[in-house]
């Protein structure tokens, strides 16, 4: 009877360890995330995506949506070049006849008129803005481990976005891209989103 519990108890241990080291295993594959689509030879990118958008809020307008800035680490053996996409929903107000009428939501990309952009968004001074709807990093990212933060702020803007925005479903996606060269060869690299 004895044995029986010890030899129970043993398997009882041993399938918790298995279970935890399984777990934090699916952890590290689920935080450096292999990419095989880049070309010239490279066989994946490692890299760590840090930052986050809130959770469990309701969005409106001057709220901060990032939880903790986002940035990227690589640990690449191939120097990357880096350009992002910033995606949104946008609800415009019109003044026609004396009347204010709201517009369908539509799909709008954050760009470099800040006069008429809702959403407010504050980059790393190293990204520069081009008529491709991209925000490139003006630096390579060596698969140096150092961490580059690429956005600090990101919230509707409450003096251009107002209550139309109160009823609809928001959505914001930031898209990520990578390239090994001058070539012009992108490829997604991940895309965060939060929606409402």
């Amino acid at each position: 009877m004895k044995k029986r519990f010890m030899l129970s108890l043993t398997a009882l241990i041993a399938s918790a360890a298995l279970f935890v080291i399984a777990s934090f295993a699916w952890f590290v594959l689920s935080t450096y995330s292999p990419v095989d689509t880049i070309p010239g030879g490279t066989k994946g990118v490692l890299y760590d995506l840090g930052g986050e958008f809130i959770i469990g809020s309701v969005i409106y307008p001057e709220l901060e949506l990032l939880s903790e800035d986002i940035s990227i680490t690589s640990y690449s053996t191939e120097s990357l070049y880096l350009r992002i996409k910033i995606v949104y929903l946008r609800i415009n107000v019109n003044y026609i006849d004396s009347e204010y009428v709201v517009s369908s939501p539509t799909i709008d990309i954050y760009s470099d008129n800040f006069n008429d952009e809702h959403l407010s968004v504050i980059l790393n001074s190293n990204f520069f803005y081009e008529s491709d709807e991209y925000w490139y990093y003006d630096e390579l990212i060596y698969g140096d481990s150092v961490t580059h933060t690429l956005i600090t702020s990101l919230y509707y803007d409450g003096f251009k976005a107002s209550n139309e925005y109160a009823t609809e479903p928001l959505s914001i996606s930031i898209i990520l891209e990578v390239s090994t060269g001058e070539d012009g060869v992108w490829d997604p690299l991940t895309t965060l989103t939060t929606t409402t």
